[in-house]
Order: structure tokens, then C-alpha cells, then sequence
């Protein structure tokens, strides 16, 4: 008889801590976030409005007292007016894109909450290491890396068949003078007088699908606190000499290399008057939709001795508020919208890599495979704020570098004063 009391016993206080449990979870009380979203539109059937709104309904489901209200803010400059009051005023807002050229000035003015306090264990050990390098400020990372334009080599496998020239891969990559031999070979004119390029990349002002070989002897264009412009070094020097010896020295380019946009080299490509080209993950999906022959290949290697990649980022901010049950949900929903799980929970949300070893959910074909799989080898720049104009005299810099009207270091240094300027103004 005790044993059969002591047993009922135990049992009532299980049935009593699991009710108290479940009450617990039921009784966190109701919160509302704001998500300023670029691009969305309420109701609307393009890839960024159906798979935001798809993902916050996924997020509500697994977290019933959070609602996320979704405003979506348009690529203009009254979209961006609109995003800069309620950032100013910190109302009625709470989760936004951020851009690592605002990142330094809105976790300076106290309106970006940091993220560090809220990052689990799991999460650090999920995502890449240099994955905070753009969105860290002043020793803080103030974002949540959700994606990078991971910068990649695209080829054209018949012409390479053609040539006999081996494809590198992620296990056995090309070093540089590999690379050049490859191109040189893959530069011909066949017996009707059509003239084929071994490689090119989009180089006209406001393209830099080139950045990965400018770090591949191991220089950068800032020092990684990002308040010294570095790339006169040695380092930064040799390799953006490299990069303008394929035209000058090798002639291995099209006669428009440093010149030529995004269309006019992808209509090269296209057109397969070119066997290589270095673009962004973007180009590699348009070109999946024309069934043309296409491979993706690892960025050669320089004297650093590993494979590089950089790219554009994507963030997520969440703005400091006083309230913690509002500003802890903001970064869980941060944190979703940023994981492995919302890729699995909406399809096509991923349209480009993703940060975290975790999320695979880009990698659906062997090319995709390859573009994922480079992001480990991201080397990316520090997010200071650079003017437009200071943005405008870097790449023309790059551009005569390449058309051989300064060498590098000339181009390099004689920029380098008004770059530090900048620089030293927001670390005085």
C-alpha cells in the first residue's frame, strides 16, 4: 500500500510540474514587433514579398506571442527618407535591412542594439568566422548576417573540352600562373576569324565581381579595424598589377576588359566568344534559366595560398528599445530570419548563400554547391562609411589601373590621402 501511495504521489507532482510548465509557455505575454523590409509589398507575388510574408507567418506559428507587422519600404529615395525618420524617431520600428555603409553611424547614434549578448553558443558556432567582420563596429557586432554575393569563376565547359584544359576545383584549385596558362590557352581564333577570351569581369564603374583577386596575395583595401586604407601595400599592389597584366601582359581579355559592364560581358559569355568570367550568385541563377553549358569554379590562388571570395552583404538591425520583452523578440525574429530554419520552412527564400554552416538550403545543383561552399574563404572589408564621391575616385582608380593608364601603385597612392581623410574623420 505505501508503494502504491508513494506512486500516485510522484505521478500528481509530474502531472502538476508539466501543467505549471505548459502554463509557463502559455503565459508569456503578447508582444508586437515592427520589420521595415526593402522590397516588400504587401500582397504582392514577386520572390521578396511572397517569401517574407511566408516566413513571418512561420515565425509566428512557432511563436504565438510575437506579431510581426511587415512594412515594406521601396528602393527609393523616398523609400529611404521613410526608413530614416523611424529610425530617427525609434518608433514603430524594430527589425530592418541594414546597409554596412549606416552600420558604424546608426551603432554610434545608440539607434542599432548589439547583437553579441544575444548570440547563442550555437550560433557562434554556426556562423562563418569572418561572417561578422561586416557588420562589427567599435569591437561590437551590430547585425545579423543573413547572405553574401559570394563572387565566384564561371566557365564554359565545352570550351574547355575543346581546349583541353582542366577544370580546378574547391580541392585542387588553380594557383595564379595556372590560371594564366588556362586563359592563354583558352585564347584563340578559330578558322571563320572569331576571336575567343580566355577570361573577363565586369570592370566599368560600379562593378567589382574583380574584388576576390585583389586580396589573393593577401593585402586588402583597409586594414580589418578598417582605419587605414592598406591597399598601396605591397600586398594590395602586386595584386591589382596581376589583375591588369591579364590585358596588358597576357592579352588574354576581350579588347573592352576594364571598360565593359555586367550585360556586355554576360552577352560575351553568352554568345561563347568568352570561356571565363568572375560574377556574383545573381548571374549564375540567370544563366541556370538558359540551359547554356556552365560550371562554376573556385577564384584562383595569388601568394596568400587559398582560395578567396568576397561579396555584397545582407544584414538585419534590430533597433534598441528600453522594453526587454520587445527588444529580446526582435532578435529572436532576427535570429529566424537569419537561420537555417526559415530556409527549410519557406522554399526559395535563400537566393543567395548564407552565413551560417548550417544553411544549405542554397546549394540545390553542384554549381550552387560550389558558390555555397566558397563563402568559408570570404575575406570582406570592414563597414566603414565612404563617400560616393571617395567611392567614385577608388574604382576609377581600379578602371585605369586596368587600362593601363597608371600602374598600380601610381593609382593606389594617389588616392590613398583623400581615402584615409575619410578614414581618419570617423575614427579621430
Amino acid at each position: 500500500m505505501f508503494y502504491r501511495r508513494s506512486s500516485i504521489l510522484i505521478l500528481f507532482v509530474l502531472i502538476v510540474q508539466l501543467l505549471s510548465a505548459c502554463g509557463a509557455r502559455n503565459s508569456q505575454s503578447p508582444v508586437e514587433i515592427t520589420f521595415y523590409k526593402r522590397g516588400y509589398m504587401e500582397g504582392g507575388e514577386d520572390i521578396t514579398s511572397t517569401t517574407i510574408a511566408q516566413a513571418v507567418q512561420a515565425f509566428q506559428a512557432a511563436n504565438p506571442h510575437i506579431k510581426v507587422k511587415v512594412v515594406g519600404v521601396d528602393w527609393t529615395p523616398e523609400g529611404t527618407a521613410l526608413l530614416e525618420q523611424a529610425l530617427a524617431e525609434r518608433a514603430g520600428i524594430n527589425v530592418f535591412s541594414v546597409g554596412s555603409n549606416d552600420l558604424l553611424r546608426l551603432s554610434r547614434a545608440g539607434i542599432l542594439s548589439a547583437v553579441d549578448t544575444f548570440l547563442t553558443e550555437e550560433d557562434r558556432q554556426d556562423f562563418y568566422d569572418s561572417g561578422f567582420d561586416a557588420a562589427r563596429a567599435d569591437g561590437k557586432v551590430y547585425a545579423w548576417p543573413v547572405w553574401v554575393t559570394a563572387v565566384s569563376v564561371v566557365a564554359n565547359p565545352d570550351l574547355f573540352a575543346e581546349r583541353g584544359v582542366e577544370m580546378p576545383s574547391l580541392e585542387n584549385p588553380w594557383t595564379w600562373d595556372e590560371f594564366v596558362a588556362a586563359c592563354q590557352n583558352l585564347t584563340f581564333t578559330r578558322a571563320d576569324g572569331t576571336a575567343l577570351y580566355g577570361f573577363s569581369v565586369p570592370a566599368a564603374t560600379g562593378n567589382v565581381a574583380y574584388l576576390p583577386l585583389l586580396y589573393m596575395e593577401g593585402g586588402r583595401v583597409l586594414s580589418p579595424d578598417g582605419r587605414r586604407f592598406v591597399q598601396n601595400e605591397p600586398d594590395g599592389v602586386a595584386a591589382l598589377q596581376k589583375l591588369a597584366d591579364l590585358s596588358l601582359v597576357h592579352r588574354v581579355t576581350p579588347p573592352d576588359f576594364g571598360l565593359s559592364d555586367q550585360p556586355a560581358v554576360l552577352a560575351q559569355f553568352k554568345e561563347g566568344h568568352l570561356a571565363m568570367m568572375m560574377v556574383t550568385p545573381s548571374i549564375v541563377s540567370e544563366l541556370e534559366k538558359s540551359n547554356l553549358p556552365l560550371a562554376v569554379l573556385p577564384p584562383p590562388m595569388g601568394s596568400l595560398g587559398q582560395v578567396v571570395t568576397t561579396g555584397a552583404f545582407g544584414m538585419y538591425g534590430v533597433v534598441q528599445v528600453d522594453d526587454p520583452a520587445v527588444l529580446a523578440a526582435s532578435h529572436e525574429f532576427a535570429r529566424y530570419i537569419t537561420g537555417s530554419q526559415v530556409a527549410v520552412d519557406v522554399p526559395g527564400y535563400q537566393q543567395a548563400p548564407g552565413l551560417r554552416r548550417s544553411n544549405t538550403a542554397y546549394a540545390t545543383t553542384p554549381n550552387r554547391e560550389v558558390i555555397a561552399r566558397l563563402v568559408s574563404f570570404g575575406v570582406y572589408e570592414a563597414p566603414v562609411a565612404t563617400s560616393a564621391d571617395l567611392r567614385v575616385a577608388w574604382e576609377t582608380a581600379m578602371q585605369d589601373v586596368l587600362l593601363g593608364k597608371q600602374t598600380a601603385q601610381e593609382a593606389l597612392n594617389g588616392i590613398s590621402a583623400t581615402y584615409q581623410a575619410e578614414l581618419d574623420a570617423q575614427f579621430p
